[in-house]
């Protein structure tokens, strides 16, 4: 059992700049990545220069139905070191905005032992990759919380934290205030968004409850899709 850090963003992640981003963070917070690898199992002993080649492969990656050919690039790798793994995904459009995502996966001995950093961890990477949406929870919630769909059809739960991006915002803010609700922390972020949360610590018992009541204060529709009024996130 451990603890998610998911953040998505419609940059092109798969470049040196947010490879070497990354990295960085990770050793500066004392997360030593000792094992990189394009699939499991992860293997290869991290080194910075083949780690950011490997985090920079471009392979053919976006299926295109109407010419019936590959028209765009995809990559990502994965890594880990003690108490923690990683998984990086992107994909790379000729003509528009792809959804890229990282996940970082704290077991929760660690999480305990860096508490108080783990909300920097968190602003840092919404901040480094510039997250469009992005949060942090136990993994139970996560299951707990599944609606069929992507980012770009759907926000996919209320989790322990969360950033929301200023579309985010608006959308939420539609016949309902993100603001209204007892988050138990609520901070405003450098680029407009917000970073929430809705209890002293992800594993509380009380957490499943305020999910639903979060979800319903919000208005439960934004949470499972198939509604009109959906953000366009890839709109250039």
């Amino acid at each position: 059992m451990g603890v998610l850090i998911t953040i998505y963003s419609t940059k092109h992640i798969g470049t040196e700049k947010y490879a070497n981003s990354f990295f960085d963070l990770m050793f500066d917070n004392g997360h030593k990545i000792e094992k990189i690898g394009l699939f499991e199992p992860v293997k290869q002993p991290f080194e910075i220069d083949n780690a950011v080649k490997m985090w920079t492969i471009q392979e053919p990656g976006i299926y295109d139905f109407e010419t019936n050919k590959m028209i765009g690039k995809a990559g990502g790798m994965l890594g880990k070191g003690k108490g923690f793994w990683f998984s990086t995904t992107w994909w790379l459009h000729p003509n528009e905005l792809s959804m890229n995502f990282l996940t970082l996966h704290l077991n929760k001995k660690l999480f305990n032992e860096i508490r108080r950093d783990n909300f920097t961890l968190f602003e840092e990477l919404v901040d480094r990759f510039e997250a469009i949406y992005g949060y942090v929870t136990e993994e139970k919630a996560e299951d707990r919380q599944h609606t069929t769909g992507k980012l770009t059809d759907r926000i996919p739960g209320i989790f322990w934290s969360n950033y929301f991006s200023p579309v985010f915002i608006d959308y939420l803010n539609k016949e309902n205030s993100l603001f209204e609700f007892p988050w138990k922390n609520i901070k405003e972020f450098n680029n407009g968004g917000v970073i929430t949360q809705l209890t002293e610590s992800p594993f509380d018992e009380t957490i499943v409850d305020l999910e639903k009541k979060a979800q319903n204060t919000l208005g439960l529709n934004k949470f499972k899709g198939n509604v009109n009024d959906y953000p366009n996130l890839l709109l250039l």
